[in-house]
């Protein structure tokens, strides 16, 4: 039997490569459509009807998450391979389990990776053509889930929503519940992932919270458009301290999301007895007024009283214009611990007057525009996309201040002003990297790691390193450490693990394996070549 592919990326030799890398029919494949557009993709999947699918993420119009998404709709059975162009998605590669079947990083694609890939689809394809089950998909679980969050939200009939709660798998059997709101702290997503990434972090982060339900009884999570939403339902038994599960949930869900992900997450719940009937009210209330802005990346709220009504002050105008003229100025002699000192001055002032946070944040973002203005800097977007989603009046600061640091680099630092973002106008040549190498090689460096040195999101660093030097980041830094090992081997009478601990290998065979790799012999063929 032939087994029909399909294939989108809006990276035209990408697609191309993609076809070309294997031989598909020996596989017992045929590639049946290829199309860089997202919208053509639709139309082509419902001509086509293909088994597998493989799709960039980054996709303009609609994501591959979105894509993935609606083929489900059309095919469940449809089996998905991602691509993504962003090598510090390995921190979640991991804990990711959204139904697809593997995750291929381009710039580092072998054949021989796509290869098992589609030997790991081909299998599970198998499987299902062999296999009856009644049971719905996960995916189609997951969509289930959806339309019950949806009812809960919109008010509907208890005993409705408690049918159809039982009718997918929820038991929803006991009188009470707490709700919670589970957000991501931007400043930390910034430092790791690109914006582009967020749905698919976001159902990484949901995946997590599912799993780590299955180990507390009650508690049912919801992925809501960016957030968690978390349901527990309980009884209230004196023998039972319900508040404390739920509690000793969602630390275990940030601990372990910190891990896998190196995310933080902020958390407001309402721990009063809820019945089924208020909790879209709650929801819709905690939402909108952010009570957690204040507190920082934990609040628990014991009176749902407290989740009606908001008790913020409003923000007096020209509250922020001294801190913009002290900025301004800090900007204009370089002055990052000047900004720093500004942005804690800030910190401690709204923290003591409780100001509206949507308000706060608008003059913020408008303070941070008129600077960019004056500095002739033009920011990337998404800072501000993070800055309106942020739950948190730490996270808020801490995105402006890493931004205004950034602006506040000197000018033969920054590059061009005025052209494209912040980011990209600041190009670092390449003996500030090699610096960087050579003052930690001891150390094992990534990408991640240079480009906060830089102050720089790692995306876009990834691509400018590319594009600067034709290698990723990874094999630039091996090539240089052994460059270095080589003459060391010939100068120096050092032992072998000895320069191995030196440029930060701690395992002899590995040191060796790359030396090969790049220098083309081992470490003791070059030594005896040598003399």
């Amino acid at each position: 039997m032939i087994y029909k592919v399909m294939l989108i990326d809006d990276d035209v030799p990408m697609l191309k490569l993609l076809q070309q890398m294997i031989d598909w029919e020996q596989l017992q494949l045929k590639v049946v459509a290829a199309t860089y557009s997202s919208v053509k993709a639709v139309h082509l999947f419902q001509q086509t009807v293909p088994d597998i699918v493989i799709t960039d993420i980054g996709l303009p119009q609609k994501n591959g998450i979105e894509l993935a998404e609606q083929f489900r709709q059309l095919k469940p059975d449809v089996r998905v391979i991602f691509l993504t162009c962003h090598e510090d998605f390995n921190y979640a590669r991991q804990a990711l389990k959204l139904q697809a079947d593997d995750y291929l990083i381009k710039d580092q694609l072998t054949e021989e990776q796509l290869q098992q890939s589609l030997h790991k689809s081909l299998r599970l394809l198998k499987k299902q053509s062999s296999s009856v089950s009644v049971q719905p998909s996960s995916y189609n679980q997951q969509l289930l889930k959806q339309g019950l969050l949806q009812s809960v939200l919109d008010r509907t009939n208890v005993d409705e929503i408690l049918k159809y709660a039982a009718g997918i798998g929820v038991r929803w059997n006991c009188p009470w519940y707490m709700l919670s709101l589970v957000h991501v702290q931007y400043a930390s997503y910034d430092e790791h992932y690109s914006q582009q990434s967020l749905s698919l972090i976001c159902y990484a982060i949901y995946n997590i919270a599912e799993e780590l339900a299955r180990k507390f009884e009650g508690i049912t999570p919801f992925l809501q458009q960016q957030h968690l939403v978390i349901v527990y339902n309980y009884h209230d038994n004196l023998a039972d301290n319900t508040v404390l599960h739920f509690n000793s949930y969602l630390q275990q869900l940030k601990e372990r999301v910190a891990q896998y992900m190196k995310l933080q997450l902020v958390s407001v719940t309402v721990s009063d007895k809820l019945q089924l009937k208020q909790m879209g009210t709650c929801y819709h209330s905690l939402l909108r007024h952010k009570y957690e802005f204040y507190v920082g990346e934990s609040m628990q709220i014991a009176d749902r009283q407290q989740a009606i009504g908001s008790t913020w002050l409003q923000l007096p105008a020209g509250e922020l214009d001294n801190y913009k003229v002290e900025l301004k100025q800090a900007l204009a002699i370089h002055d990052i611990d000047g900004i720093q000192r500004i942005i804690g001055s800030m910190k401690q002032h709204f923290q003591a007057r409780m100001i509206e946070p949507a308000s706060f944040m608008h003059e913020l973002q408008v303070c941070l525009r008129e600077l960019t203005i004056a500095a002739s800097v033009r920011l990337d977007e998404a800072i501000f996309n993070y800055m309106e989603q942020s739950r948190t009046l730490v996270d808020v600061l801490a995105l402006a201040e890493r931004t205004l640091t950034a602006m506040a680099m000197p000018n033969d630092k920054q590059g061009k002003q005025g052209r494209g973002t912040l980011a990209s106008s600041y190009e670092p040549k390449l003996q500030q990297i090699q610096h960087y190498i050579e003052q930690n090689l001891a150390d094992s460096i990534t990408s991640i790691d240079i480009a906060r040195y830089l102050y720089l999101n790692p995306s876009y660093f990834s691509r400018y390193f590319k594009r600067m030097t034709g290698s990723n980041f990874t094999d630039y830094v091996h090539q240089y450490k052994m460059n270095i090992a080589s003459q060391m081997l010939k100068t120096s009478g050092h032992t072998l693990e000895q320069i191995a601990l030196t440029l930060g290998y701690s395992d002899r065979t590995y040191f060796s394996k790359v030396f090969k790799k790049y220098m083309g012999v081992t470490p003791s063929e070059y030594k005896n070549e040598c003399s």
